[in-house]
Protein backbone atom coordinates (compact mmCIF):
# COMPACT_ATOMS: atom_id res chain seq x y z
CA UNK A 1 0.00 0.00 0.00
CA UNK A 2 0.92 3.91 -0.48
CA UNK A 3 -0.54 6.50 0.66
CA UNK A 4 -1.52 9.51 -1.49
CA UNK A 5 -0.27 12.71 -0.25
CA UNK A 6 -2.97 15.15 -1.22
CA UNK A 7 -0.82 18.21 0.86
CA UNK A 8 0.90 17.82 -2.38
CA UNK A 9 -2.09 19.70 -4.10
CA UNK A 10 -3.15 22.49 -1.87
CA UNK A 11 -1.23 23.91 0.86
CA UNK A 12 -4.58 25.88 1.49
CA UNK A 13 -7.00 22.73 1.96
CA UNK A 14 -7.79 22.42 5.30
CA UNK A 15 -10.53 19.43 5.12
CA UNK A 16 -11.23 16.13 2.85
CA UNK A 17 -12.50 13.19 3.28
CA UNK A 18 -10.08 9.57 3.33
CA UNK A 19 -10.60 6.17 4.12
CA UNK A 20 -9.00 4.36 7.03
CA UNK A 21 -7.60 1.30 5.32
CA UNK A 22 -5.50 0.00 8.79
CA UNK A 23 -4.30 0.61 12.12
CA UNK A 24 -1.29 0.07 13.98
CA UNK A 25 0.84 0.92 17.08
CA UNK A 26 4.62 1.22 17.23
CA UNK A 27 7.25 2.90 19.67
CA UNK A 28 5.44 5.98 19.35
CA UNK A 29 2.26 4.56 20.02
CA UNK A 30 -1.32 3.74 18.12
CA UNK A 31 -1.64 4.69 14.48
CA UNK A 32 -4.15 4.80 11.75
CA UNK A 33 -3.35 4.31 7.97
CA UNK A 34 -5.69 6.44 5.48
CA UNK A 35 -5.78 6.25 1.25
CA UNK A 36 -4.47 9.33 1.09
CA UNK A 37 -3.86 11.96 3.31
CA UNK A 38 -3.99 16.18 3.94
CA UNK A 39 -1.23 15.58 6.90
CA UNK A 40 1.95 16.47 6.35
CA UNK A 41 4.31 14.53 8.09
CA UNK A 42 7.59 15.27 10.27
CA UNK A 43 10.47 15.45 7.39
CA UNK A 44 12.72 17.66 5.65
CA UNK A 45 12.97 20.09 8.54
CA UNK A 46 9.21 20.30 8.76
CA UNK A 47 7.51 19.49 11.55
CA UNK A 48 4.22 17.38 10.98
CA UNK A 49 0.72 18.85 10.99
CA UNK A 50 -1.74 17.78 13.54
CA UNK A 51 -5.96 17.57 13.72
CA UNK A 52 -8.65 15.44 13.72
CA UNK A 53 -10.28 12.76 12.07
CA UNK A 54 -14.17 12.76 12.35
CA UNK A 55 -16.20 9.56 12.10
CA UNK A 56 -20.19 10.24 12.35
CA UNK A 57 -19.64 11.24 16.25
CA UNK A 58 -16.49 9.52 16.82
CA UNK A 59 -13.19 12.52 16.84
CA UNK A 60 -10.15 10.81 16.36
CA UNK A 61 -7.30 13.26 17.71
CA UNK A 62 -4.08 13.05 15.43
CA UNK A 63 -1.01 14.49 17.10
CA UNK A 64 1.69 13.55 15.26
CA UNK A 65 2.28 12.15 11.48
CA UNK A 66 4.86 10.05 10.06
CA UNK A 67 6.00 8.59 7.01
CA UNK A 68 7.08 4.74 6.93
CA UNK A 69 7.76 2.63 4.26
CA UNK A 70 5.50 5.25 1.64
CA UNK A 71 2.67 4.81 4.11
CA UNK A 72 1.54 7.44 6.22
CA UNK A 73 1.01 6.71 9.88
CA UNK A 74 -1.20 9.33 11.71
CA UNK A 75 -0.56 8.76 15.77
CA UNK A 76 -3.53 8.58 17.77
CA UNK A 77 -5.02 8.17 21.44
CA UNK A 78 -5.75 4.49 21.17
CA UNK A 79 -6.79 1.71 19.25
CA UNK A 80 -9.47 2.55 16.43
CA UNK A 81 -9.37 -0.80 14.41
CA UNK A 82 -13.51 -0.52 14.54
CA UNK A 83 -13.46 1.96 12.20
CA UNK A 84 -11.22 -0.30 9.50
CA UNK A 85 -12.82 0.52 5.69
CA UNK A 86 -15.10 3.96 7.44
CA UNK A 87 -15.19 7.46 5.36
CA UNK A 88 -13.69 9.96 7.49
CA UNK A 89 -13.41 13.56 7.40
CA UNK A 90 -9.54 14.92 7.75
CA UNK A 91 -9.48 18.07 9.24
CA UNK A 92 -5.81 20.02 10.16
CA UNK A 93 -5.16 22.68 12.85
CA UNK A 94 -5.15 25.83 10.25
CA UNK A 95 -3.40 28.28 12.10
CA UNK A 96 -0.25 25.67 12.65
CA UNK A 97 -0.23 24.63 8.98
CA UNK A 98 -0.05 27.33 7.69
CA UNK A 99 2.46 28.80 10.58
CA UNK A 100 4.49 25.71 9.15
CA UNK A 101 3.70 26.80 5.63
CA UNK A 102 5.41 30.64 5.77
CA UNK A 103 8.98 29.05 8.18
CA UNK A 104 9.31 26.88 5.57
CA UNK A 105 9.50 28.74 2.37
CA UNK A 106 11.34 31.36 4.70
CA UNK A 107 14.13 29.06 5.02
CA UNK A 108 14.13 28.33 1.16
CA UNK A 109 13.98 31.94 0.51
CA UNK A 110 16.93 32.72 2.86
CA UNK A 111 19.04 29.63 1.29
CA UNK A 112 18.10 31.25 -2.43
CA UNK A 113 19.50 34.51 -1.11
CA UNK A 114 22.89 33.37 0.07
CA UNK A 115 23.93 31.15 -2.49
CA UNK A 116 23.24 34.13 -4.75
CA UNK A 117 24.99 36.67 -3.30
CA UNK A 118 27.74 34.26 -1.55
CA UNK A 119 28.12 31.07 -4.02
CA UNK A 120 30.79 29.54 -1.85
CA UNK A 121 28.45 29.01 0.92
CA UNK A 122 26.53 25.63 0.15
CA UNK A 123 23.26 24.62 2.24
CA UNK A 124 23.62 21.44 3.91
CA UNK A 125 20.09 21.77 6.16
CA UNK A 126 17.62 23.35 7.19
CA UNK A 127 15.38 22.94 10.64
CA UNK A 128 12.03 24.85 10.71
CA UNK A 129 10.12 24.07 13.42
CA UNK A 130 8.27 27.10 15.19
CA UNK A 131 11.08 29.23 17.41
CA UNK A 132 13.68 27.10 16.75
CA UNK A 133 14.20 27.99 13.19
CA UNK A 134 17.97 28.43 11.56
CA UNK A 135 19.47 27.47 8.13
CA UNK A 136 23.33 25.72 7.70
CA UNK A 137 25.62 26.32 5.58
CA UNK A 138 29.46 25.46 4.84
CA UNK A 139 32.04 26.45 2.93
CA UNK A 140 35.48 25.13 1.21
CA UNK A 141 36.63 28.66 1.02
CA UNK A 142 39.26 28.67 4.56
CA UNK A 143 39.27 32.76 4.52
CA UNK A 144 35.38 32.92 3.89
CA UNK A 145 34.08 36.22 4.96
CA UNK A 146 31.03 36.68 7.25
CA UNK A 147 27.57 37.53 5.67
CA UNK A 148 26.62 40.51 6.57
CA UNK A 149 23.04 40.94 8.34
CA UNK A 150 22.25 44.05 7.28
CA UNK A 151 23.04 42.70 3.72
CA UNK A 152 20.90 39.29 4.42
CA UNK A 153 18.09 41.76 5.55
CA UNK A 154 17.91 44.33 2.62
CA UNK A 155 17.87 41.62 0.44
CA UNK A 156 15.21 39.72 2.00
CA UNK A 157 12.85 42.93 2.19
CA UNK A 158 13.82 43.06 -1.89
CA UNK A 159 12.03 39.68 -2.30
CA UNK A 160 9.31 40.09 -0.28
CA UNK A 161 8.50 43.91 -1.75
CA UNK A 162 8.86 42.10 -5.06
CA UNK A 163 6.26 39.51 -3.84
CA UNK A 164 7.92 36.42 -5.57
CA UNK A 165 5.57 33.44 -6.48
CA UNK A 166 6.52 30.18 -5.23
CA UNK A 167 5.65 27.08 -7.56
CA UNK A 168 5.79 23.75 -7.22
CA UNK A 169 5.14 20.57 -9.59
CA UNK A 170 5.75 16.95 -9.74
CA UNK A 171 8.74 15.80 -12.13
CA UNK A 172 10.55 12.38 -13.04
CA UNK A 173 14.05 11.77 -11.54
CA UNK A 174 15.92 12.38 -15.20
CA UNK A 175 14.23 16.18 -15.05
CA UNK A 176 14.92 16.97 -11.76
CA UNK A 177 18.82 16.53 -12.40
CA UNK A 178 18.44 18.49 -15.55
CA UNK A 179 16.48 21.35 -13.28
CA UNK A 180 18.33 21.29 -10.48
CA UNK A 181 22.60 21.11 -10.73
CA UNK A 182 23.87 20.97 -7.82
CA UNK A 183 22.14 17.46 -6.44
CA UNK A 184 23.07 16.29 -3.60
CA UNK A 185 21.85 13.22 -3.38
CA UNK A 186 20.90 10.16 -6.18
CA UNK A 187 17.48 9.94 -7.56
CA UNK A 188 16.08 7.26 -9.68
CA UNK A 189 15.02 8.08 -13.23
CA UNK A 190 11.78 7.30 -13.33
CA UNK A 191 10.69 8.46 -9.68
CA UNK A 192 8.55 11.15 -9.50
CA UNK A 193 10.00 13.92 -7.60
CA UNK A 194 8.37 17.35 -5.96
CA UNK A 195 10.28 20.24 -6.78
CA UNK A 196 10.12 24.06 -5.65
CA UNK A 197 10.94 27.55 -6.69
CA UNK A 198 11.06 30.96 -5.79
CA UNK A 199 10.37 33.27 -8.18
CA UNK A 200 13.53 33.08 -10.94
CA UNK A 201 15.87 31.39 -7.79
CA UNK A 202 17.12 27.62 -9.13
CA UNK A 203 14.59 24.85 -8.57
CA UNK A 204 15.10 22.52 -5.26
CA UNK A 205 13.34 18.95 -4.57
CA UNK A 206 11.09 19.58 -1.72
CA UNK A 207 8.44 17.95 0.36
CA UNK A 208 7.43 20.56 2.36
CA UNK A 209 4.41 22.66 2.35
CA UNK A 210 4.84 26.35 1.25
CA UNK A 211 2.77 29.51 0.52
CA UNK A 212 1.75 31.22 -2.64
CA UNK A 213 3.50 34.16 -2.27
CA UNK A 214 6.27 35.78 -0.65
CA UNK A 215 4.12 38.53 0.58
CA UNK A 216 2.85 36.15 3.37
CA UNK A 217 6.45 36.27 4.82
CA UNK A 218 6.18 39.76 6.10
CA UNK A 219 7.22 39.84 9.59
CA UNK A 220 10.85 37.80 8.84
CA UNK A 221 13.42 38.51 10.85
CA UNK A 222 17.12 37.42 10.90
CA UNK A 223 17.80 36.55 14.22
CA UNK A 224 20.92 35.37 14.32
CA UNK A 225 24.29 34.58 12.02
CA UNK A 226 27.14 32.56 13.48
CA UNK A 227 30.37 31.30 11.58
CA UNK A 228 32.57 28.84 13.13
CA UNK A 229 35.12 26.45 11.57
CA UNK A 230 33.54 27.36 7.80
CA UNK A 231 29.89 26.55 8.95
CA UNK A 232 27.47 29.18 8.64
CA UNK A 233 23.94 29.08 10.77
CA UNK A 234 21.48 31.60 10.14
CA UNK A 235 18.67 31.94 12.89
CA UNK A 236 15.46 33.21 11.81
CA UNK A 237 11.93 33.87 12.77
CA UNK A 238 8.48 35.50 11.57
CA UNK A 239 6.92 37.69 13.81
Amino acid sequence: MKTHLSYFENTFKFEDLATIDAVGKDENGHFILLNQTLFHPQGGGQPSDQGTLQVEDVTIPIHRVKAVDNMVRHYTDKNYSFLIGQEVTSSLDQAMRLNHARLHTAGHLISNIIENIAPHWNTVKGHHFPNECFVEFTSQNDTSEAILMEQLIQEIETCIEANYSISMDQIVGDKVKELCSNLKFSIPNDQLVRIVRIGDFPFSPCGGTHVKSLQELKGLEITRIKIKNNTMKINYDIR
